[in-house]
């Protein structure tokens, strides 16, 4: 059952980390991220179910008309948007049944999309989190649209329950 949005801060994994650098003795992260995360009451194999295999993610993601490839570390997959348009995207982090990161490259920063499930009670807890890492990334939340990625996150979860519940 649902228990309300809650937002957390979720670390990526070394190989997603966002480059750092120093100013005035410390250290800033090039980064712009849009969380969500709350409990489905379903489970967890369910849930990975939409994840694992790509030809699903239009089911959840209504930005995607198709995505090809395979949900395998190192993988490319290519995403056609309903707008127009291909990304590619890599898998750079998977831990069946429990997480997967894809990353696209753009010229000056990457766009990651990070799925995580985890345990809370005895429900599911799904989380979803865009991110726009590296030099340019002030430029690309822009075009992307921050409001827009905080939105994306909280409709991947709600059509996610809507599938699987």
């Amino acid at each position: 059952m649902p228990t309300g949005t809650r937002f957390v801060a979720l670390p990526l994994p070394a190989q997603c980390q966002a480059p750092s650098r120093t100013r005035f003795g410390g250290t800033t992260r090039l980064v712009f991220e849009a969380i969500h995360s709350d409990r489905l009451g379903a489970s967890r194999e369910a849930v990975w179910g939409l994840w694992a295999d790509p030809a699903r993610w239009p089911e959840w993601n209504e930005q995607f008309e198709r995505v090809e490839g395979d949900i395998v570390p190192g993988a490319t997959l290519t995403v056609k948007y309903r707008r127009g348009g291909r990304v590619r995207y890599d898998v750079v982090a998977l831990e069946p049944q429990r997480l997967v990161i894809v990353e696209a490259r753009f010229p000056g920063a990457r766009l990651g999309h990070e799925h995580r499930l985890g345990r809370r009670g005895n429900d599911v807890e799904v989380t979803h989190r865009l991110y726009v890492r590296g030099p340019l990334w002030p430029l690309f939340a822009l075009l992307l649209g921050r409001k827009r990625m905080r939105a994306s996150v909280v409709a991947f979860v709600e059509r996610e329950r809507e599938l699987v519940e």
